[in-house]
């Protein structure tokens, strides 16, 4: 149960812990409120305290700069006219007024999913539509403070115009949200203070609500052990030994279709399907039933009716099965079975698993690919996980697993997160999660990972702002809190599926760029300037070349050639008849020391504008076998090819996607792409190298 505290105990609450608040008096009518008035002998702010009354400047609950000999009179109009309105009135709170000034919003909240976070901006009554406010995954401290208070315009001019104010500011928002402060260390689920008055000389909150809670419904997310959840999940995702309970004989059923891609797949392990029809199923001996099964075997595939399920894992249980994997939705609840056992489970709603290392797939076999990779992807959709895979594998992606989770009614995203953190073949992490259950322990964790995180997160516009108790509970609702904690944690949020595997794309061949210059070279001005666009979005530069550099370049000169950064090439005055000069271009670019990464393009349809298929295709192809096997001296290459939707050209791009592969470099269809993906490494590399930092 919730309720909101009145002002007066919120004030006297927030003053223990640090909170700079302005003095306020509680009075049960006109009577007292004048004498409370007279007593401060200044005018005063009277505030109407009602219980079905949230926003008091909205409802005209508040009275400002009233003269305490007026006051008595003012509040009993005041009074009346609530009533009138049908307001549930308790009263009203009396304090003096404070000179105007700058108006913030220092707010906390234990929001569903992310747990204590805490807020700062623009505040005053139009708070909403400002649209100037932070937040922050509490606990914070000084350093995580003022990164909030520098990212909203409010900021920047408090840094301005009251530069001896800020500290002030600070310590206002870790009283608030730090380790010791009010938000962590009492039984309130929201706090409010709008507006807090900046002004020269002090730092003041002239207005606060609060919601308390029953101490048991707190909020408060643990973080899992990576160690711990490698040693509990290691034989889900590598396992050593698949039972498959629902076997079938039946082709058409995903009992046979399971043990069937173990089988084509060549997996390494023991396989054990259980049937009691059958004495083996595509040339597996079959096991009777699972009290028959070996003890503590590594996982359980669940292929069956979801009504069977709750008993099929208690029978799991007691045999030591280590893991499961449930592909079967809407299941009865199993919780009491799993709190009296240390079995784990995967799912419901599921549609496999697939890692290359004990060749285990979800998807054809034939679609999979054996080779070994570092790039772990945990998905909420089957469908998604189903094409993660697919494509990437078309892409030239090399996995160390991708896993279709479904509901997560056991095992967490934070704890699959925590394993990828252990894992020593996994070297980055990507999720696609569609609710935010496990948002506050999925963030903490990964502000403390040293491996690349990256988001494809489904449903983020929330609706229910308009029933929150408080500013913060309403912004709160907006899609920023998802961002604010993922740019916290240093977790990349991307929009879709095509910037994800881009994203992958680029750190399988440049797990980190260390540096923001860009050099951009292709044919087309209007690519060029678009990319330098796209550049800006990510604090990318593309400064000029060292004049050495210019000097190297200036042997390609050309009519409607430009040779600053971004270098504009027609296509033809890429080759003559001793070859292609593209891997000489590039190879004096990455030799200027200004350089940090190259992204290259070349226009397929301007090729074959010119050439028939055949010579073309030799001219892409010695273009591109040039310009990736360059001496780069370890600079970054991204390269893109780009198709005109022809089915020759896309073709040709397939078939050339291992060539770049084999020389180190990603392979993009446009440069928008290859720059966010570079520019996705670049902002992932900056919260490696300043964990919470300001990353743009």
């Amino acid at each position: 149960m919730t309720q909101r505290l009145r002002e007066d105990i919120i004030r006297d609450l927030a003053i223990r812990y640090g909170v700079a608040a302005n003095a306020v008096t509680f009075a049960t009518n006109g009577i007292e409120a004048g004498q409370i008035a007279e007593a401060i002998g200044r005018p005063v702010a009277v505030k109407v305290v009602a219980d079905n009354v949230v926003h008091k400047s909205k409802a005209g609950g508040v009275l400002l700069g009233v003269a305490p000999e007026e006051t008595r009179r003012r509040t009993e109009e005041l009074l009346e006219t609530q009533r009138a309105m049908g307001a549930t009135v308790r009263g009203v709170t009396v304090e003096a007024m404070v000179d105007a000034g700058l108006e913030a919003v220092v707010g906390g909240l234990d929001a569903p999913g992310f747990g204590p976070v805490v807020m700062f901006g623009h505040g005053g009554v139009d708070i909403e539509i400002l649209d100037d406010v932070v937040f922050a995954l509490a606990p914070i401290d000084t350093v995580e403070a003022r990164r909030m208070v520098s990212r909203t315009r409010l900021g920047r001019v408090i840094e301005k115009r009251f530069p001896q104010r800020l500290d002030d500011v600070i310590e206002m928002l870790v009283a608030v949200g730090g380790p010791s402060g009010l938000l962590l260390n009492e039984d309130v689920t929201e706090v409010d203070f709008n507006p807090v008055v900046i002004t020269s000389d002090r730092i003041v909150a002239v207005d606060a609500r609060a919601t308390a809670l029953d101490v048991t419904e707190c909020h408060i997310h643990s973080v899992p052990d990576p160690s711990v959840s490698y040693e509990a999940l290691r034989p889900a995702i590598y396992p050593r030994s698949v039972a498959i309970v629902g076997a079938s004989a039946d082709e058409r059923k995903m009992g046979f279709r399971a043990v069937r891609s173990l089988v084509d797949f060549g997996y390494t392990g023991q396989i054990l399907p259980i049937s009691s029809k059958n004495t083996s199923i595509y040339g597996v001996p079959t096991v009777p039933d699972i009290d028959t099964l070996p003890q503590n075997i590594d996982r359980a595939v669940l292929a069956l009716p979801a009504a069977a399920v709750p008993d099929t894992l208690r029978a799991l249980a007691a045999r030591g099965t280590r893991t499961a994997h449930i592909l079967t939705a809407d299941t009865p609840p199993f919780n009491d079975i799993l709190n009296t056992s240390d079995l784990r489970v995967l799912g419901p709603n599921c549609i496999g698993h697939y890692t290359p290392y004990e060749r285990m797939t979800m998807i054809g076999t034939d679609a999979s690919s054996t080779t070994e990779g570092h790039l772990a992807v945990v998905s909420q959709s089957g469908t998604y996980a189903g094409d993660i895979l697919r494509r990437g594998t078309e892409l030239g992606l090399q996995f160390s697993f991708v896993s279709s989770v479904g509901n997560c009614d056991d095992v967490s995203p934070a704890e699959l997160l925590a394993f990828c953190e252990a894992d020593p073949r996994t070297h980055a992490a990507a999720f696609y999660l569609e609710d935010d259950r496990w948002a506050g322990e999925f963030f903490r964790l990964a502000k403390t990972m040293t491996k690349p995180v990256v988001l494809l997160k489904g449903g983020r516009t929330v609706a229910g702002g308009a029933a929150a108790a408080s500013h913060t509970g309403a912004l709160a609702s907006d899609p920023q809190l998802l961002e604010d904690a993922a740019r916290q944690a240093g977790v990349l949020l991307v929009d879709d599926l095509d910037q994800l595997l881009d994203v992958l794309m680029a750190l399988q061949f440049v797990p980190a760029l260390d540096g923001d210059n860009l050099a951009l070279f292709g044919s087309g001005g209007g690519v060029a300037v678009v990319g330098s666009d796209r550049a800006d979005r990510w604090n990318l530069q593309m400064s000029p070349f060292a004049e050495s550099t210019r000097s190297h370049l200036a042997s390609f000169d050309a009519p409607g050639t430009s040779l600053s950064n971004p270098i504009d090439i027609p296509v033809w005055s890429l080759f003559d008849e001793t070859g292609s000069f593209t891997g000489s271009i590039v190879s004096a670019v990455a030799a200027d020391d200004s350089i940090d990464a190259i992204c290259a393009f070349l226009d397929l349809g301007t090729v074959f504008d010119m050439q028939a298929i055949e010579p073309g295709n030799k001219l892409v192809r010695s273009l591109t076998e040039d310009l990736v096997n360059a001496d780069r001296g370890g600079v970054p290459l991204a390269l893109v090819l780009r198709s005109g939707f022809d089915q020759n050209q896309d073709e040709l791009v397939r078939q050339l996607r291992p060539v770049a592969a084999t020389a180190g470099v990603a392979l993009f269809d446009s440069v928008d792409r290859a720059i966010d993906a570079l520019g996705g490494v670049r902002w992932l590399t900056r919260h490696a190298k300043n964990p919470g930092g300001d990353l743009q």
